[in-house]
């Protein structure tokens, strides 16, 4: 309980005598699917599209730069459909608790800024759901097994999103941005135990997202020296 304290005043500290620190929500909404190795395996996949909303907390220093964290709640996965029939079709729905932590640079000076973030993100599953319509025949008869095959618990993976942000007063900041699953982390598999013949098996993502913000404490910006000019005749005192 000691160390907490001591570890919140510290944080305080520094925040208060370098920088910004905003808290607030976030939404957004995404396209998802899923990327296979071999590549014939996503041949019936359509996007699936899903929301996400949670919390984020955004430090920035002086110089712009800064980490952002976010705890989400977020619905992944894919989506079958056979192409010359529109009633068969097939969805995979995961939901996750994801905790991103990622840097974030912001460019300018003025209330309406362009930002970048990229970092890694962990995520936990808390549930899954299939839907299958009239996909059974593609499903028994598929030699890889990856519908029946239960998702692992964590998954881990790298984002990185380009947006803008908008300060409305003082207080409250209103950000928007497009972020991208860089699928460079996670390991090689989604599921459990590896389906037969599949190499490879990553969840993908491209996402927006909109927050609204409270602006804790403002960003310190330098101070304008103002110097001292005397008027003009003040020295002919001293000749």
């Amino acid at each position: 309980m000691k160390r907490t304290i001591i570890l919140a005043i510290t944080i305080l500290a520094v925040t208060q005598a370098f920088g910004q620190l905003s808290v607030g929500v976030r939404a957004g909404f995404g396209s998802y699917g899923a990327s296979f190795e071999p590549p014939s395996l996503n041949g019936n996949q359509v996007s699936l599209y899903e929301p996400n909303f949670g919390f984020v907390a955004i430090f920035n220093d002086k110089c712009n730069a800064g980490v952002q964290l976010e705890v989400n709640y977020a619905v992944k996965g894919w989506r079958e459909k056979e192409k010359d029939c529109d009633t068969v079709r097939y969805k995979r729905e995961i939901s996750y608790l994801e905790v991103p932590l990622m840097t974030h640079f912001e460019l300018g000076r003025s209330n309406f800024r362009i930002y970048g973030v990229f970092g890694p993100y962990f995520a936990v599953k808390q549930d899954e759901k299939t839907t299958n319509q009239n996909y059974d025949f593609i499903i028994e008869h598929n030699p890889y097994d990856m519908y029946n095959q239960k998702v692992r618990k964590l998954d881990f993976g790298n984002k990185v999103g380009l947006g803008f942000r908008l300060n409305m007063g003082s207080r409250f900041s209103a950000l928007a941005d497009v972020r991208y699953d860089l699928q460079l982390a996670g390991g090689q598999n989604i599921f459990k135990k590896q389906p037969n013949g599949i190499q490879t098996s990553r969840l993908s993502e491209l996402s927006c997202s909109f927050s609204l913000v409270f602006n804790i404490r403002q960003q310190r910006t330098e101070e304008v020296k103002e110097y001292y000019v005397p008027k003009e005749g003040m020295n002919e005192d001293f000749y």
